[in-house]
This record gives structure tokens, C-alpha cells and sequence, in this order.
């Protein structure tokens, strides 16, 4: 029974639904990086072949008229494939026979340094030096991507090669530098919460231990203790509820479903201050400066709260006897309003600055958990900052002081 012809544009389809197929099952028994790899690569053959279909003489006499009558509409197709994989962010080099670059997407020439117009025809030794690269590729077990450096400094790339027919194979790349960056400040979150957690938990079951199986203690040694228990114990509250705080602002980063409201920031700097003072217990002198009567759009409770924490830390980190000046001022320049906290504390080293909104980073730990912090406050404030659409700024020199800022830009401040 003879087969009935099926036209190129059908063909096509099949082997596009059969490529997303192929993604979907390999997503299944592997990851989603491994997929969208194969799933590349699997774009790509398709790709050749349908040039292949166009050049090669296999085909039987009516495909082949068939095809030759809409080759300008077939060749225009395959354009379209080539730009379509131009455009995507994974790098994708086609090798021919002999290991010589035959095309490779503007994504590829980024991860590997290879420049199409100048190494077209080159054998890939001569254009990759990379030795890891080289043995992967010459051993020719493609089972698993192997991670490398890209040829831009300080970036790695997930790279997997696929064998595309007998005459072609291809390399595929994927940065996954922000991807790596994520894990790692994921499992450091853990590490850092269960580190935080267990400190206070270790002198509450210790001393409770010593009270429950020990000798009888004395009444003042055990109301010590217990100050001691209660101490540790609060400093767990307040990191359960700093943990819960910043869970509760990104997910509203997400979804900001609340209206913002007038906050009346020459209202909210004076209470400001009397908590700073209340919590500074008389060691520091504090004083406000309110030069402007101007408003500002946003939430109120989470404004309070990232202003408040930037007084907190300057309480925390000045020695006694320092100065702490809350200021709410207008900046005509840039039409801005400006709060900001200035302190002549202990200062940070520049180096330190680009990473205090971090979760848990602290420039000094030892003298951070002695103060009473949870390595939460700053990682707050960012995020308080950009729901409420203004910008964060830290000025510091080690041993002068720093000032922390909170910058409102004048689409959200009212007269």
C-alpha cells in the first residue's frame, strides 16, 4: 500500500509537536534546565532537517517538485528558525564533521568568546580553550551538561552538547550565574536561621536542664536564670516575627493589591524619635529636623516600620554618648523628599555597603547578636522600599558615622 504524501508544512508541525513532546517527557524524568537544554538542541536539528530535506536528493519525484515549488517559502521558514534562535538567552553552536563552526547565535558568541564573522570554518580547538570543554566534546559522552565558565568574567554556564545527524553536532549553553546566586543565598538562609535559632535554644534547654536535674538552686541564681531564658527567648520572637514580617512583604512585591494612603511623615518622625530615645535608654542624644510639611502616598504600617528600623540600628550601633539626628526634608533639585537617619557611630567599611540588605549578612557578628539584632532589619527596609516605590540609600565611612535614607520621589509625595 503505497504512503500518501504529506506536505512539508504538515511534516513541519508534526516534528515541532513531537520536539515539545520530547521537552515535556525529558522534564519529567530529569529538571527543567536539563529539558529546556535538549528541548534547544532538538530545535536545532529540526532546523537542519528541513535544509536537509531541501538539498539532499532522497526525496521521491512529486515531494521533491513539490518542494522545489515552495522552496522560497520553506527557505523564508527556516530563516524564521534561525532568527528564532537568535533571539533565545541559551548560546547554540553548530559544529560540522570535523569540528569546524559552521553558525552559532549571538548568545553562544557571548558565553564562549566565539565571533561568527571571524571563526566561521575554524576547527573548535583553534576558537575554545577551555580544556574542560575540549574533553567533554572529544570524549563524546553527552548524558550529562557539564558547568563551565563563560568567557565573561565571573558568570558559569550549564553546557550540553547533542549529536544532530552524522555530518553535525551541537553545543548548547545556559547561563546559570543568577540561578547559582539563588541556591546559595537559599541554603545560607537556612544555615543562618537554624544558626540564629539554635544559639537561644541552647541556653534555654541548658538552663532548664540545670534546674529540672541539678542541685537546689538558690532563688537569686534562678531569677537570673530565668531573665537569662527570657532574654534568649525574645530574641527568638523577634526573629520569627522579622522572618514573617519579610515573608509577608514579598509576597505582597508580587501581588501589591493594597491602596496606598496618606502618611503624614511630620507626624511620624516625632514618635519616631521617642522610641529611639525609649530604646536608647539615655546613652545617645537624639534630635529631629522636620524642614518640610509634605506627605508622601504609601503604607503607613510599613513605612513605620522601615524608618523605625533604620532608628533601631543607630541606637544599636553608636557608641554612648553619640548623636542620632532624625531629618525629614525636600530636596528642590530632584524634587524629592528625603528621610533619612544620621548617626556618628562606628561606621562601614565600603566594601560592606553593596551587602547589608542582604538576609542575616552582618559586618561584625559577634558585636551584631550582641546588640540584639536579627540580620533581618536592613533586608526589611529594601523590600518596604520597593513596595512603596522609593530608593534606599547608604552613605558611611568606617569610624565617622553613616547615614541611612529612605528617597521619595515626587510622583508619591503630596503638598
Amino acid at each position: 500500500m503505497p504512503i500518501k504524501y504529506m506536505p512539508p508544512k504538515y511534516q513541519t508541525l508534526l516534528a515541532l509537536i513531537a520536539v515539545g513532546l520530547l521537552g515535556l517527557f525529558i522534564y519529567s524524568i530529569t529538571s527543567l534546565q536539563t529539558a529546556l537544554l535538549y528541548t534547544t538542541a532538538a530545535l536545532v536539528i529540526l532546523v537542519l532537517w528541513i535544509s536537509f530535506k531541501l538539498t539532499d536528493g532522497w526525496l521521491n519525484p512529486n515531494e521533491a517538485d513539490l518542494l522545489r515549488h515552495d522552496q522560497s517559502k520553506v527557505t523564508a521558514r527556516i530563516d524564521r528558525y534561525r532568527l528564532s534562535l537568535s533571539a533565545l538567552p541559551e548560546g547554540v553552536v553548530l559544529f560540522r564533521k570535523g569540528h569546524t563552526i559552521e553558525w552559532c547565535n549571538p548568545a553562544a558568541e557571548t558565553h564562549l568568546g566565539i565571533r561568527l564573522a571571524n571563526h566561521l570554518g575554524l576547527p573548535l580547538k583553534s576558537v575554545i580553550t577551555d580544556p574542560k570543554i575540549i574533553d567533554y566534546l572529544e570524549k563524546g559522552d553527552y548524558a550529562r551538561p557539564i558547568k563551565v565558565h563563560s568567557h565573561e568574567p565571573g558568570r558559569e554556564l550549564l553546557l550540553s552538547a547533542v549529536v544532530a545527524d552524522q555530518t553535525h553536532f551541537i553545543i548548547v549553553t545556559r547561563d546559570i550565574t543568577e540561578q547559582h546566586r539563588i541556591d546559595s543565598m537559599r541554603k545560607d538562609f537556612v544555615a543562618n536561621v537554624s544558626h540564629e535559632l539554635r544559639t537561644p535554644l541552647t541556653v534555654v534547654t541548658g538552663f532548664l536542664d540545670m534546674i529540672l536535674n541539678g542541685p537546689e538552686i538558690d532563688q537569686k541564681t534562678l531569677h537570673d536564670q530565668l531573665e537569662l531564658m527570657q532574654e534568649e527567648a525574645n530574641r527568638m520572637q523577634n526573629l520569627v516575627n522579622d522572618l514573617l514580617a519579610l515573608s509577608r512583604l514579598e509576597n505582597k512585591d508580587d501581588t501589591a493589591e493594597d491602596e496606598p494612603e496618606i502618611v503624614s511623615m511630620t507626624r511620624l518622625v516625632p514618635g519616631l524619635a521617642e522610641d529611639g530615645i525609649a530604646l536608647s535608654r539615655g546613652r545617645h542624644l537624639i534630635n529631629t529636623q522636620i524642614t518640610t510639611d509634605k506627605a508622601i502616598l504609601g503604607h503607613v504600617d510599613e513605612i513605620r516600620s522601615a524608618c523605625l528600623n533604620l532608628v533601631t540600628n543607630a541606637v544599636r550601633y553608636t557608641p554612648d554618648g553619640g548623636k542620632i539626628l532624625i531629618s525629614w526634608r525636600y530636596e528642590p533639585e530632584t524634587q524629592s523628599c528625603i528621610y533619612s537617619v544620621k548617626d556618628n557611630g562606628i561606621g562601614i567599611a565600603q566594601e560592606d555597603i553593596p551587602r547589608l540588605t542582604e538576609r542575616f549578612y552582618r559586618v561584625d557578628k559577634s558585636r551584631s547578636r550582641e546588640k540584639g539584632g536579627t540580620g533581618l532589619g536592613l533586608a526589611i527596609v529594601k523590600h518596604v522600599a520597593i513596595r512603596n516605590g522609593c530608593q534606599l540609600k547608604i552613605e558611611s565611612e568606617l569610624g565617622k558615622g553613616s547615614t541611612f535614607s529612605l528617597i521619595f520621589p515626587k510622583n508619591i509625595t503630596l503638598d
